[in-house]
């Protein structure tokens, strides 16, 4: 009997001591050797060309030991990666790493390395829930054959927005620093405890950056996805309108201007409701709300957080809404980003490469921001209007059946569309009389079609119109003339 008293007791000990281990945060010294130098080679699509990629770019990022011969990077370095090499400080060996894991909207990744002695004197970093928030920091980086450094920063506030290529809006921390950094994913640590804070992400040439609080990135180490309320607001400041949708003179609250289908909202907001109150906290007519720690907030927090004590991940969402100048309660069951929802893509390109479909030496594209931006840094200035305030206000489907916007991207010049030479970024309509919502479907209408001959009409009105057995004739010739591999890359 006593022999299991002693085992009982002795093994509650053990869980305590293990629980203990676990929970508590674990400072990064300046020694500990987790912090390394990446060398990413990318390949970038070419929007313009979408049969060729540009030229080779190296990019350099730093990388922090998670444990298990995993790195964390920032993802933005490893897009269309084709190569991607690790080092430590003070060595010489490089080791060779593959994409494990990747959150667009976070902006963080996970490499994988294969090499079992890749671990050797590294030490894992561990990031907590706990935030030191405003406080002194250190930004540490490994560069070129030096040691590890330490540069002093300042941690301001916390703040919500959609990072740099992402969709859904999280929080991040505004950093300020006298010094020179990169950032492209230091380890940010407390100045006197050296815990981990998070990771920087940007940094400008002001002294200003934003960096990646621990708690989001604990959440993504954990493999959870991030809940996205799914519908964006507008403020609601002038009395004119406030008058007409019945809101009193107390009352506060903003609108809701969009509602993306298949999402959180989608069947539970409608348009031009005025969202009151979320999670019990009143929202002002600018859509922040206060909140007791980190002073105001954007609305959005209240939903997109997934600090531990106050995330919104797996809950229903309490809202007090105004509609038809009556008040109701509803609930949001918060759900991930549906990718379905996004028309024109416009952050990031989740590592998808451009499609094209080539009828008759006519390049057909669908819209994307991306293809828009490769004009330059004038791209607003110089491409078509229409495809520009198409990507500007009709980014996300207003119904689920809505399909993507295909245009005639460029026409190659051959004596057998020489009428067509001038068509440039011309929005399609219709073919044969059938209006398309994706390059799949107009490869299937053209194949299929019956008729002896497709007719293309564009936005302006304007007519392209082929025999159905020149189209094979033009591509063959198109890609024997222009070194153009195939008729699609889909």
């Amino acid at each position: 009997m006593k022999l299991l008293t002693f085992i009982f007791y002795s093994l509650i000990s053990f869980l305590i001591f293990v629980f203990h281990l676990e929970s508590k945060p674990v400072p990064v010294g300046v020694q500990d050797a987790s912090i390394l130098q990446i060398k990413v080679t990318v390949l970038y699509p070419n929007y313009i060309q979408p049969w060729r990629f540009k030229n080779p770019e190296i990019r350099h990022s730093t990388g922090i030991y998670i444990g298990e011969n995993r790195l964390l990077v920032p993802a933005q370095a490893i897009y269309f990666y084709t190569n991607i090499e690790v080092k430590k400080p003070d060595a010489l060996k490089v080791y060779t790493a593959e994409l494990d894991r990747l959150d667009a909207d976070l902006g963080l990744a996970i490499l994988k390395l294969n090499d079992p002695t890749f671990q050797k004197d590294l030490k894992v970093v561990q990031f907590p829930s706990e935030l030191f928030l405003p406080g002194m920091g250190l930004a540490m980086e490994s560069k070129d054959q030096r040691n590890l450094e330490e540069k002093r920063i300042r941690l301001i506030r916390m703040d919500i927005d959609s990072y740099a290529s992402g969709y859904v809006e999280l929080p991040y921390i505004e950093i300020q620093s006298e010094e020179k950094l990169d950032g492209v994913g230091e380890l940010i640590v407390d100045s006197s405890s050296r815990i981990p804070q998070g990771i920087l992400y940007q940094f400008k040439e002001n002294g200003m950056g934003k960096m990646i609080p621990s708690f989001a990135i604990k959440h993504f180490l954990d493999g959870k996805s991030f809940p996205f309320k799914g519908f964006r607001f507008k403020p609601l400041v002038d009395n004119a309108s406030r008058n007409y949708l019945g809101l009193k003179k107390d009352d506060l609250g903003v609108l809701v201007a969009e509602i993306y289908p298949g999402c959180s909202a989608d069947g539970v907001l409608q348009l031009e409701d005025v969202i009151l109150e979320v999670s019990n906290f009143k929202i002002d007519p600018k859509g922040y709300f206060d909140h007791p720690k980190f002073g105001k907030l954007n609305m959005s927090y209240l939903f997109h957080n997934t600090f531990e004590s106050e995330s919104a991940f797996e809950k229903k969402i309490k809202v007090k809404v105004l509609r038809n100048k009556k008040t109701i309660l509803l609930e949001i069951d918060l759900k991930p980003l549906n990718e379905f929802s996004i028309r024109i893509p416009h952050g990031n390109t989740r590592f998808q490469i451009p499609k094209y479909l080539m009828l008759a030496g006519i390049v057909f594209q669908e819209l994307s921001e991306h293809y828009l931006t490769e004009h330059g840094n004038q791209w607003r200035n110089r491409v078509n209007k229409e495809l520009l305030y198409l990507s500007d206000f009709y980014r996300i489907k207003r119904n689920s059946k809505e399909g993507k916007v295909v245009f005639l991207s460029q026409v190659v010049p051959l004596s057998g569309n020489k009428a067509y030479h001038n068509s440039h970024q011309m929005i399609l309509k219709t073919v044969n009389g059938k209006e398309i919502s994706s390059l799949e479907e107009l490869r299937n209408l053209v194949n299929q079609n019956e008729s002896p001959f497709i007719k293309f009409v564009m936005n302006d009105g304007s007519e392209l119109i082929f025999k159905k057995e020149e189209i094979n004739a033009l591509n063959e010739e198109a890609k024997k003339s222009f070194q153009i591999g195939a008729d699609s890359n889909f």
